[in-house]
């Protein structure tokens, strides 16, 4: 038997939870230098230890998985697809979880560091977690499964907070291919005086876009707060397996506008918010990035995003985010705009795991909310 790395973030390790712990994704085998080549899968032994890490912002041990099966390939989005819409982590291997920890009682990495030797002869520990499949030593292995069972309390994460920037942190969570579709701001300039009310939100459009993003988000490991947590979509609580109260991360007068906006994705476990989603038709544009805006004031927005129903909607949103006041506070650096049918066509690709909105919506919350 042989221990080897395993490397996750907050998102994917809760996603390998909802499938029970009985995977390990890795990426394709490659024959590229620095990649995952098919000799390193092939040391992989029956009955071989994967050691798991949760890096930064948890920077934590979490778990320990027993291999069951030599390495296969396989096209089912368990931890969701990349920019360009292809599966992560297509390499997968069959295990099952010797210990299994919530990352908020996981074994922090300066202790385990300390404890183990193929570490702390290392002047830089982290180097030895930037990817998977490094070997781990026998003994080392031993001591860290016995640490990963003894007893902890809970420590809860925390996301030091950034300002915003054009460049993601290096532990920025990766993004998907929602994220990857949305479309820049073409800056122009703005006539002059202020927005005309000649349009309605559509309330059962706007449910429907809501119930999406939570379902994406979900499906995607992150923890989802929506703003219409009572109202229906398909005979269900838009609320079902989000949120039930927005974590404290500004003062309350900038909590009092978080929670009004549509869809908020947090890293998992941290109360730490990474993407902010208004869905706006063409006359509402200008309230949502207001809202956005307040929040910018006491927390740094790192990624924001307005939804709309077409071109029309993203001519509102460039001329309305070219105000001054969006480029002083550098709303206008992280904002993009999204079109309802790229949010359908995202939901629909992830659909395939189970059976309809409703279905898969519940289904997602539903094993979400399983405990560690």
């Amino acid at each position: 038997m042989s221990y080897w790395t395993d490397i996750f973030t907050l998102e994917t390790w809760a996603q390998a939870e909802q499938h029970g712990w009985n995977v390990s994704g890795f990426p394709p085998p490659t024959k590229a230098r620095g990649g995952y080549s098919d000799r390193m899968f092939g040391r992989i032994r029956v009955g071989d230890v994967f050691l798991c890490y949760c890096k930064s912002p948890a920077a934590r041990w979490v778990g320990a998985l027993k291999v069951n099966g030599g390495m296969y390939i396989d096209d089912e989005p368990v931890w969701g697809l990349t920019e360009d819409g292809t599966v992560r982590f297509p390499a997968r291997f069959a295990v099952e979880p010797l210990v299994v920890l919530d990352p908020a009682r996981g074994v922090p990495g300066p202790e385990v560091a300390k404890a183990l030797t193929c570490l702390s002869r290392l002047k830089q520990w982290g180097t030895f977690l930037q990817r998977s499949l490094n070997e781990v030593p026998d003994a080392d292995g031993d001591r860290l499964v016995a640490m990963l069972r003894e007893p902890r309390p809970e420590v809860p994460i925390t996301v030091p907070q950034r300002r915003a920037r054009r460049a993601p942190a290096a532990d920025a969570p990766e993004r998907g291919p929602l994220e990857a579709q949305a479309r820049p701001a073409t800056l122009t300039s703005i006539a002059g005086g202020e927005r005309t009310e000649d349009e309605l939100t559509e309330p059962r459009t706007h449910s429907e876009i809501q119930a999406k993003l939570r379902d994406i988000g979900i499906f995607e490991g992150y923890d989802v707060w929506v703003a219409d947590r009572g109202t229906k979509w398909n005979d269900e609580e838009l609320g079902t397996g989000c949120l039930a109260d927005l974590p404290v991360v500004a003062a309350d007068r900038t909590r009092t506008v978080m929670k009004n906006i549509d869809v908020i994705w947090f890293r998992r476990g941290t109360g730490h918010p990474v993407r902010f989603f208004e869905i706006e038709h063409s006359t509402s544009v200008y309230s949502g990035l207001l809202r956005m805006n307040d929040v910018m004031i006491d927390f740094p927005i790192t990624e924001a995003f307005i939804v709309g129903d077409g071109d029309k909607t993203q001519r509102k949103f460039e001329r309305e985010i070219a105000r001054r006041t969006f480029e002083q506070s550098r709303l206008k650096d992280v904002t993009q705009f999204l079109l309802y049918d790229q949010v359908r066509q995202t939901w629909q690709k992830y659909r395939g795991v189970g059976a309809g909105s409703k279905e898969w919506g519940s289904g997602a919350a539903q094993r979400s909310q399983q405990p560690a």
